[in-house]
């Protein structure tokens, strides 16, 4: 191993390399590539660390030639140290050899693939007309999500509920600088009722959003959960959803659908396919302007295997 040379990239290089533009493109086709085979995703370990989450995800994209994992997770105590508490890397090995072939800073990827696979969630269920965006959860994906939501749906206003008001506002400051119309909502119930669009962005271990909140035809992109335990919204809600994921396998015991699985509030039927599968057309996605559809968003390795390959290349290309 002595002679062995990892290039490694940081966030600031991966900032330069790959921007949210491109994370929208590469969603597309990572997920369209997982629904005809091209790619794999491997189980995922989630284990607690103190306070701490910790998890390795991996995966092989065998279409690009990208094989490797992400490991990190989530550390609440850094934000003391006035640290992101969301830490992650990517490493990437050679197909055929196994040799790692690069390291790569996780979390802007993390934060890009994140806010783009709701976006495309959006892009493919949410009604046409949707004028308002509402966010649960300011915390740092936030921001990315709005303008990732608002690159494939032109929103007339975007409403934000957090439960500390200072980071709702902080986040309704920044994007008002932007030119993006926004407001603080009084309270999750109000956010929830006038979306058209919902994304819910917390660590939540019981329903910040109750089934009887939420409208006839509204879409809900559900981020937050991907650990056991984890839940944002009502089961009851799921239930009487139109539900689409990334993974059906990691929706049932890490994503927003295992509490109802659970429950037996539904079974694995009730889950209609993956966004790929609507993009392949092997699954239906909305079909009625008064339907509520929800994307179970659980986070695979794939996505981060491509943003990460496509930051190494670039970063080789100079």
């Amino acid at each position: 191993m002595s002679d062995l040379k990892l290039p490694s990239i940081d966030e600031s290089e991966v900032a330069e390399a790959v921007t949210l533009a491109d994370a929208l493109d590469e969603m597309r086709a990572v997920f369209r590539d997982l629904a005809n085979g091209g790619a794999r995703n491997f189980p995922v370990v989630r284990e607690n660390v103190g306070a701490a989450v910790f998890g390795v995800k991996s995966g092989v994209y065998a279409r690009r030639g990208l094989l490797g994992l992400k490991a990190g997770g989530y550390f609440p105590e850094n934000a003391a140290r006035n640290e992101t508490r969301h830490q992650s890397s990517i490493l990437l090995f050679d197909t055929s050899s196994g040799r790692p072939w690069a390291l790569v800073a996780g979390n802007l990827i993390t934060k890009l693939r994140t806010a783009a696979a709701a976006a495309l969630s959006i892009d493919l269920l949410a009604r046409q007309d949707a004028a308002v965006l509402a966010v649960i959860g300011a915390g740092a994906q936030a921001k990315t999500h709005v303008l990732a939501a608002l690159a494939v749906r032109k929103f007339e206003h975007v409403l934000l509920w957090n439960r500390t008001p200072e980071a709702a506002r902080r986040l309704a400051d920044e994007l008002a600088e932007q030119g993006v119309a926004t407001s603080v909502a009084a309270g999750a119930e109000d956010a929830v009722r006038q979306a058209d669009v919902l994304v819910t962005l917390t660590t939540a271990t019981a329903p910040v959003v109750l089934d009887a909140w939420v409208r006839a035809g509204t879409h809900l992109a559900c981020m937050g959960a991907d650990t056991k335990g984890k839940q944002e919204v009502e089961a009851g809600l799921v239930a009487r959803a139109r539900v689409f994921t990334d993974s059906i396998e990691q929706a049932a015991t890490i994503g927003e659908c295992q509490s109802g699985l659970r429950e037996r509030r539904f079974d694995a039927a009730h889950i209609m396919g993956t966004l790929g599968e609507i993009i392949d057309g092997r699954a239906i996605g909305r079909r009625d302007p008064r339907e509520i559809t929800l994307f179970d968003g659980t986070g695979l390795a794939i996505q981060d295997l491509a943003m990460a390959g496509l930051a190494a290349h670039r970063r080789a290309r100079g």
